[in-house]
């Protein structure tokens, strides 16, 4: 029902702001404004299929508004990005099936420019913040959760040049930049979720106690393309990298996401949808190629639980009891960063404003 409510607001957010920029307000006379709101619908329904598979329903919502003021010398742009999804398997034989989310987003832009030495470079200072609506968990079968609102939650502040040699291309580079990562979340942050909370010892880092957020000083790069790249289909895509100054400057944190809409009439399209990132303190459990997890491997000999004996390289390590009884050790799962990839492809419904 949560989630439910939170998709038919993200829905009626959309078609109010539709109405508001038709009916007009005399405070926003001076501002270019509109956006977009899209629906976009997969369905699969197998009736005593042979070859086997799952049923499922899946239904996004999202809403992309902007209002942009310019000035002489000046602009400011603004835009904000929500998303919210939902899949349900097996929907047609088992209605009470769990949901699980399939998207969630959050993102707030504000771009502030003075005119630089041409009329394509400004003097620019951005603000970006970051998070979900919900619950993310790894299955819909489990209750324990892995994110949640502001948790995590990202703020990045940078301040430089903004290059613009076209109307629809962007580049603004940054030497000056913080970004801040909050877990506001303890059950997460004791864990060092999203690269909070880590401490350095003897040049390793370790989780740490205390901390809900982590600030890194370093720099940002920002690419940004919006433009139609054919009669009625649109591209917009936005490439960020952040390097970090003080904590290993050679490890790049990468954000790529695109949107491609193809317009079949007024309120029909087709979507595509991607989002890649890259970030080296978001650690992800490692699975083998047949889904389960895969094991690191301790290289301390360890008493092995299942025959008694004391062998080395087993993919056990000593459990929190392990000092009083040794056949107490506990599989450890690999972890590590890794490319975190998502795609979102389907018909929907999309009115422009």
């Amino acid at each position: 029902m949560k989630r439910f409510v939170l998709f038919v607001s993200i829905l009626c957010l959309s078609l109010s702001s539709s109405a508001f920029t038709q009916t007009g307000n005399d405070t926003l006379r001076n501002w270019e404004k509109g956006g977009m709101g899209a629906l976009t619908f997969n369905q699969i329904g197998l009736f005593n299929w042979a070859a086997g598979g799952q049923s499922n329903i899946t239904l996004i919502g999202n809403l992309n508004l902007f209002a942009n003021r310019t000035w002489e010398n000046s602009k400011w742009e603004n835009t904000l990005d929500l998303a919210y999804g939902f899949i349900k398997n097996n929907f047609i034989f088992d209605p009470d099936a769990r949901i699980a989310k399939a998207e969630d987003k959050i993102d707030f832009s504000s771009k502030y420019g003075m005119k630089g030495w041409n009329e394509k470079v400004s003097y620019s200072a951005l603000l970006n913040f970051r998070s979900q609506f919900d619950y993310g968990r790894v299955s819909p079968l489990e209750d324990t959760y892995i994110s949640r609102f502001m948790s995590p939650g990202y703020v990045v502040f940078a301040i430089g040049l903004d290059y613009k040699p076209k109307n629809a291309l962007s580049i603004f580079v940054s030497p000056v930049s913080g970004k801040a990562t909050f877990v506001t979340d303890d059950s997460l942050a004791a864990t060092a979720a999203f690269g909070v909370n880590q401490i350095k010892e003897n040049g390793d880092f370790y989780p740490g106690c205390r901390a809900n957020s982590r600030v890194e000083l370093g720099a940002t790069v920002r690419v940004k393309y919006k433009d139609d790249i054919m009669e009625n289909i649109s591209l917009e895509s936005q490439l960020e990298l952040f390097s970090n100054y003080i904590d290993r400057p050679q490890n790049i944190d990468i954000r790529w996401n695109n949107a491609i809409v193809a317009r079949v009439n007024k309120f029909i399209t087709v979507n595509l949808f991607t989002d890649l990132i890259y970030d080296h303190d978001i650690k992800i459990g490692r699975v083998l190629s047949d889904g389960t997890p895969e094991f690191s491997i301790n290289p301390e000999p360890i008493v092995d639980p299942a025959t008694g004996l004391l062998t080395p390289g087993l993919p056990y390590w000593p459990g929190p009891n392990y000092s009083t009884d040794p056949t107490n050790v506990v599989q450890v799962q690999k972890k590590g960063p890794i490319t975190q990839f998502k795609e979102i492809f389907g018909v929907g419904l999309a009115y422009k404003f």
